[in-house]
């Protein structure tokens, strides 16, 4: 083990040698215009000013353009006409700039014509930051339009020229608003908008979109997220972080298990943002393999605007259809606060028949949603956003299929009533920003709750001994628990002199999960529910306190090098009672038994180094290593022949790669080569003659892989984009034996779970015009995932799920404010499967994606 540490270690070495001896060859060139901005939050006009100020350019605008618009600010070093973008994001303004080299700002889409109130500029005007010098017309052109304003009329982009090239993203990735391109982290954002157009809701429908992100079910509905191969299947601590406007989501430890999906409407969706590999060092526990960002819309100061939504659709098999209605208003209250509202229902059609209650479509899923958001903006340098979300998934029927004799296609046999859930979540959320001079102080505070209720049939497992000893071979479990967790973020952002930007945050978590659930028997004929054959009442708590920094070196305006650590601390206790007749015969007890409480704690740190080399304005190469971390925790004492706890498991991410520009922005590249180094891996096993779950070590693992995505703008009009992702997620070590539990068998060389050695997608879209001012859209997309292996078992073996494609495509209209998309996936009907097989108690169970699924949706803007 020593020599593999020293091997390593000395790689890593010789990766950060070689890729400063580049960045020093690079640095010696003659660099471009790349200048440092701190412009924090406030008016429009006064941003305008201070950016003129900071980057010596001539800024023409009228006051009625910036009238009661306000920026959210720019900081960093970029080319000042990325700077500007920044200051006018989402204002629904842009800018040109004419042969003199002056910057035009003004409402998108509407011709810009000089008219100029005081002598032109002179050579006495060496400063050149004269920001309301001159006024702007916005309108046509008078008669006899002066050289001037020709000039920039000409100099400005066409709509059709605009849409020749890719947009520019910004995203929020390090915790700091930022060009997608200039970001030194694999960063994949997605399309709100687009989501919508292909009726993509649930994250299950869009993960195929993002490289390397793997996503399955188990049987309660919950889910689990997986990039980079980074997990060990279900049933432990999540390896993929989430955050809602940079709060946490869901639980740090194995009760996570237990916390719903979050849901949020794409209608309240700026972007999704999904982080590849370990975000441990800013984003703290459990993003191990990485992350993923929904930042939401905020209400808005400027005008009313609304959107109202309907639409439905039918699937291969289901019985009934299915639809979705949602609305959205923002409402100005005044020139410093604005509310949005936000809510809607969605309903998917079942499309699995239950044989044995013959109910069709058992597996339709209802969810139902809300949220409320208002912003307020006491001053220019100070701004506070609270939001409330409340939302309810609930499905009469398990969504798995049965590989039987007697079944057919899309057909289960589950006993009535198991099978369905009934998830419950509620998020609230206070964020407060306040520039004070040059820094800037952020306060972050979440509260959420989830109730999760569900079921499933245990026949298959527990039938037999139910039998014998009750006479009645009908069991099935059911459960319900409630998670609360509580958080707090402060962190303070800073420049320190010219070259050096410092964050410093501390937060805190507490969160406590209240469960009942255990065995029922039930009659396989009625489907009554009879005795309580066992039932388990657990409380769990889990508590954690973390400090964190990051500094960004600005060796030259090119060359910088981020460096950062984190340390974390948390406490947890769990306590569990078991009761029922099953008692002494699982544990040889009797009943009640009442285990004494079992806690544990540890500490963590994590770390980045991040150097990044500008070689232009649109291209950049970037070494990263990070590490993350998931934290430990204590295990069920009832069990005697589990250990007492789990430790830590860490991931330590070695990378390089690079983002660029070509071709005037018509084509970029995004291209990453990894190493991650996996130890102490946790495991999900139970014991093999209780049947209780517990979580253990193993040893350790690694994930090598690269990512390719390019998105490309060939023709006006169109949009192409696509990705290849090769991930070789193995055993580098056999699990250690004598594991007292099933699935703990694993040599060195085998997969992790659920992770495909090659995937690919590629998508197009192509916007044309129809007729007056109608204008038409279509796409496809081709999704590919390669082989995949299940959970770790002794008995049976491995389940290997095949490769699968799958095609989604999609056509609409836009007319105004009204939008209409048609849709089609899963096109040629595919059974990919997900996952299933798992161990003794569904053998025979599996999850396949969505069958072919038409439908059409309607909506206006206001």
């Amino acid at each position: 083990m020593q020599i593999f540490k020293v091997v390593t270690v000395g790689a890593a070495a010789s990766v950060i040698l070689a890729f400063l001896l580049l960045s020093g060859a690079y640095v010696r060139a003659a660099e471009p215009a790349l200048q440092s901005f701190d412009i924090g939050p406030q008016a429009l006009a006064t941003a305008l000013n201070e950016f003129a100020r900071q980057s010596h350019e001539e800024i023409f605008f009228t006051p009625e353009v910036v009238s009661l618009k306000r920026s959210s600010g720019v900081h960093g070093v970029m080319e000042p006409t990325a700077a500007l973008k920044i200051l006018l994001k989402d204002l629904g303004l842009s800018f040109s700039i004419t042969p003199a080299g002056a910057v035009v700002v003004g409402t998108a889409g509407v011709s810009f014509s000089p008219q100029t109130t005081s002598a032109p500029p002179t050579a006495a005007d060496s400063s050149r930051n004269i920001a309301t010098r001159s006024s702007l017309q916005l309108a046509q052109a008078p008669p006899g339009p002066s050289a001037g304003a020709a000039a920039v009329a000409e100099q400005r982009p066409s709509t059709t020229q605009q849409d020749a090239v890719l947009q520019e993203v910004i995203v929020t990735a390090q915790k700091r608003e930022e060009r997608l391109r200039d970001v030194p982290v694999p960063v994949t954002a997605i399309n709100a908008q687009a989501l919508v157009e292909s009726n993509l809701f649930r994250l299950q429908d869009y993960y195929q979109e993002v490289p390397g992100l793997n996503f399955s079910q188990d049987s309660r509905g919950g889910t689990s997220i997986a990039i980079r191969g980074v997990t060990t299947g279900a049933y432990v601590t999540p390896t993929t972080g989430i955050t809602i406007d940079d709060v946490p989501y869901g639980s740090s430890n194995v009760i996570a298990a237990y916390s719903p999906t979050p849901e949020v409407d794409p209608d309240e969706i700026a972007r999704i943002e999904v982080l590849r590999g370990p975000q441990g060092t800013l984003y703290g526990a459990s993003s191990i393999g990485g992350l993923i960002k929904y930042v939401t819309i905020d209400p808005s100061t400027d005008a009313l605007s609304g959107r109202i939504q309907i639409g439905g659709s039918t699937i291969r098999n289901g019985p009934n259809a299915g639809y979705n209605v949602s609305g959205a208003i923002n409402v100005p209250l005044s020139d410093t606060l604005a509310i949005r509202a936000n809510g809607f229902t969605h309903k998917e059609p079942g499309y699995i028949d239950n044989v044995l209650t013959g109910q069709r479509g058992a597996n339709d899923v209802t969810t139902d949603g809300a949220r409320l958001a208002a912003l307020w903006r006491p001053s220019e340098s100070a701004n506070l956003k609270v939001s409330a979300l409340v939302q309810r998934t609930r499905s009469d029927g398990s969504s798995e299929v049965e590989i039987l004799p007697g079944l057919s296609d899309l057909q289960q046999s589950y006993l009535g009533g198991f099978g369905g859930y009934d998830r419950k979540l509620q998020a609230y959320s206070a964020n407060l920003t306040a520039r004070i001079g040059a820094a800037e102080f952020t306060s972050i505070t979440g509260y959420s709750k989830a109730d999760v209720a569900g079921s499933f049939d245990l026949s298959a497992l527990l039938g037999n001994l139910t039998n014998n000893l009750f006479g009645v071979g009908g069991v099935g479990w059911a459960e319900d628990n409630t998670t609360k967790k509580v958080t707090q973020e402060f962190r303070l952002s800073m420049p320190l002199g010219g070259r050096l930007d410092w964050l410093f945050g501390v937060f805190y978590t507490h969160e406590n999960m209240d469960a009942v659930g255990g065995q029922v028997l039930v009659n396989p004929v009625t489907f009554v529910r009879g005795l309580q054959a066992e039932l388990q009442q657990l409380t769990q708590t889990y508590q954690e306190y973390a400090a964190f920094t990051d500094l960004t070196f600005k060796i030259t305006n090119r060359f910088d090098v981020q460096v950062g650590g984190r340390e974390s601390h948390n406490n947890q206790a769990y306590e569990v009672v078991t009761s029922g007749p099953l008692v002494p015969v699982f544990f040889s007890q009797p009943s009640p038994l009442i285990a004494p409480e079992a806690d544990s704690s540890d500490n963590s740190f994590t770390y980045l180094v991040t150097p990044r080399l500008k070689l232009t304005p649109a291209a950049m190469l970037y070494a990263r290593f990070a590490s993350g971390y998931r934290p430990g925790g204590p295990n069920d004492v009832q069990d005697p022949t589990a250990p007492r706890s789990f430790a830590p498991d860490k991931t330590q991410n070695y990378e390089f790669g690079t983002k660029d520009d070509f071709l005037d922005h018509r084509l970029s590249l995004d291209a990453s080569v990894f190493h991650i180094l996996w130890r102490d891996i946790q495991l999900s096993l139970n014991d093999a003659k209780t049947g209780v779950g517990y979580t253990g070590n193993g040893s350790r693992a690694k994930s090598d892989g690269v990512e390719v995505s390019v998105d490309a703008k060939p023709l006006d009009g169109m949009s192409v984009s696509t990705w290849v992702v090769w991930n070789n997620a193995v055993l580098t070590e056999p699990l250690p034996p004598g594991f007292p539990g099933i699935a703990a068998v694993g040599a060195a060389g085998d997969r992790l779970p659920y992770s495909s050695k090659f995937s690919a997608s590629a998508s197009v879209r192509q916007e044309f015009p129809l007729w007056n001012e109608v204008q038409g859209f279509t796409g496809a997309t081709l999704s590919y995932v390669g082989a995949r292996e299940g959970e770790f078992a002794s008995s049976p073996q491995r389940q290997i799920y095949p490769a699968y494609a799958k095609v989604d495509v999609h056509a609409g209209v836009k007319y105004g404010p009204w939008r209409g998309s048609a849709f089609v996936t899963n096109l040629a009907d595919r059974r990919g499967v997900l996952d299933g097989g798992l161990g003794l108690a569904e053998p025979f169970a599996f999850h396949v994606i969505q069958p072919r699924t038409v439908g059409l949706n309607v909506y206006r803007l206001f």
